[in-house]
């Protein structure tokens, strides 16, 4: 089992002692994140890299979280997973912003100690699909309009009209 991690820490410390950190996060610690689930149960897997690269103080993350949420089209409950990847480089100021290579995401320090919870609950609410609906049909309206499309698409095969002679000749000889 994972370790519970920090909800603050010294970001530049961090990349001091060029240190990872990797653990769990409870996802009823995420308050902005919990208004769009339907359960806060559950946790988000979290991999923070501090370090250095090409000169600037960074941050590499992973997040990845299983949420239940509302299925846009039949509104039921659904299971998504949820996964980001960030690369961010840690500035003290806004004109640092304008020398950093395009690799990176500015993330402005503020104050001595950053809130990790903050910075991971940002990147799921990013992550998250515009809409969020069942992969495959999941209401009697969208079952229909796939047999609708089904059975136009064989209708349209420039054999269909053979096959359906085949058929009722093979019923008219049993």
């Amino acid at each position: 089992m994972q370790k519970q991690l920090p909800e603050t820490t010294n970001f530049m410390r961090q990349v001091e002692i060029n240190r990872t950190i990797e653990g769990n996060y409870p996802l009823a610690k995420l308050v902005r994140l919990g208004d769009t689930l339907l359960s806060n149960e559950g946790d988000v897997a979290v991999k923070l890299e501090f370090g250095r690269s090409v000169g600037f103080a960074c941050l590499k993350a992973r997040v990845s979280a299983k949420l239940l949420v509302t299925c846009q089209r039949c509104l039921k409950p659904m299971v998504t997973e949820v996964s980001g990847n960030f690369k961010l480089a840690l500035v003290n100021s806004e004109e640092d912003i304008e020398l950093l290579p395009d690799e990176f995401e500015p993330y402005l320090l503020e104050g001595e100690e950053q809130s990790i919870i903050d910075l991971i609950e940002d990147e799921l609410l990013l992550s998250l699909p515009m809409v969020t609906v069942h992969e495959t049909a999941c209401s009697d309206f969208m079952t229909s309009q796939e047999k609708a499309i089904q059975e136009a698409k064989e209708a349209a095969h420039p054999f269909a009209a053979l096959k359906a002679l085949k058929d009722d000749l093979g019923n008219k000889a049993s």
